[in-house]
């Protein structure tokens, strides 16, 4: 097995919750070296949050498995001092505060570029540090309805909807990951470190498809159109006699034609058959009648028979899966997806895995194995007196200042 692709990298880690802490994982799945720098005392937020085992929140668990942590008190001068000796010796910095937090703490990228010119310095939050929003605090939830991706989800007419997870926090810390991977290749070119920025509300806006483009060009403005798409038809989520759902999305005419002359009605294709726009538009217009029609059929029919009556047609459909039939999904089994892993507190859990798959060696968890989050300071005296030097009556005297903690 050759070594993993980020083996050499240290990340110093401020961030909490979700957002970047996604990112950092991502990072240490890729085997770099992620050192957590927690407030003294409560720590990262998420250690907080709920589901719970003999005190400890598996939320945390999950997205800090494998990393260490320092307890720093960064409102003080000696504090300040450390993170700055630190920083010399990190390859990258990860924060998600409102913009301009550190800046005002005196541990901005400029300051840190000082003592370690290449540094890369990695911020994630709501806004951005510019713009008239810049100062306001986010989370999921605002992200995705100041974003745009409220306006276009739930039923037509109905109450904007959020998607269930947080979508808009991994979505930013997937592309502050990108570029954090895009700063160190530069850095290897050049030998120079930078500063980049990840929004939440920039990262959301993003991905609103063909949305954007169509409301400049013809000035519509698109709304929610729950699972129904005017790219094909049937196109929507169907339920069926065992009380299932299955997704159809039949694009082009072809699939169309096939799907509603297998289920005996012919004469719907005659009426809208034509693989020009104006047949396109009318089926697309047309769209809940359609449905509507396919969907009589469907439900006199059991899910399997439906989706192997699809996909004896190559039309793209699927059963709607809940999380208690993933983890036992055979595919994802099979992928190497879905992991059980033991925590000595939290039992044996199953957990997601590192979803890119590289050939040439194994990347994140295999079933068996045993990682666990850091307690709060857990690593102080590894990493001061490692990294730093510091003796250990120094580091007993941080402790009782209250520049450090360990639980």
């Amino acid at each position: 097995m050759t070594a993993k692709p980020l083996e050499n990298i240290k990340v110093l880690d401020l961030s909490w919750v979700f957002s970047a802490p996604y990112a950092t994982l991502m990072l240490q799945d890729l085997g770099a070296e992620v050192v957590k720098v927690e407030r003294p005392v409560t720590g990262d937020r998420s250690r907080f949050l709920p589901p719970f085992t003999d005190d400890v929140s598996a939320y945390f668990f999950m997205l800090n498995r494998g990393k260490k942590s320092i307890s720093l008190n960064l409102k003080s001068e000696k504090g300040k001092k450390i993170f700055l000796d630190l920083a010399k010796q990190f390859d990258v910095i990860v924060e998600n505060f409102v913009a301009g937090t550190l800046e005002k703490l005196g541990l901005g990228y400029e300051t840190v570029k000082e003592v370690n010119p290449k540094i890369i310095y990695a911020s994630l939050n709501g806004f951005g540090s510019d713009g008239p929003y810049s100062h306001l605090p986010s989370i999921d939830g605002i992200a995705q309805a100041m974003g745009g991706l409220m306006s276009q989800n739930g039923l037509e007419g109905g109450q904007p909807l959020k998607t269930g997870p947080a979508v808009a926090d991994a979505l930013s810390g997937v592309y502050l990951t990108v570029g954090i991977l895009s700063a160190i290749i530069q850095r290897n070119n050049t030998g120079e470190g930078q500063r980049l920025e990840v929004s939440m509300m920039d990262s959301v806006f993003s991905i609103l498809e063909e949305t954007v483009i169509k409301t400049s060009m013809t000035g519509e403005t698109t709304t929610a159109r729950g699972n129904k798409d005017p790219f094909g038809a049937p196109w929507d989520a169907f339920q069926t006699n065992d009380g299932k759902w299955v997704i159809v999305c039949a694009s082009g005419e072809d699939r169309f034609t096939n799907v509603f002359t297998g289920i005996g009605r012919s004469d719907i294709v005659e009426v809208y058959k034509g693989g020009d726009m104006t047949a396109m538009s009318k089926r697309a217009q047309d769209l809940d009648y359609l449905n509507k029609i396919f969907a009589g059929w469907a439900i006199e029919r059991s899910s399997e028979e439906v989706l192997k009556f699809l996909s004896d047609l190559h039309v793209p459909a699927g059963e709607v899966k809940d999380v208690k039939e993933l983890i036992q999904d055979p595919h994802l089994i099979g992928r190497n997806m879905v992991v059980d892993v033991e925590h000595p507190k939290l039992g044996k859990v199953k957990l997601p895995n590192f979803p890119v798959k590289f050939f040439t060696n194994e990347i994140g968890l295999r079933s068996g194995d045993t990682p666990i989050e850091p307690q709060i300071g857990e690593h102080n005296a590894e990493i001061l007196q490692q990294m730093l030097g510091y003796k250990e009556s120094e580091i007993k005297h941080l402790e009782t200042t209250g520049i450090i903690f360990n639980k």
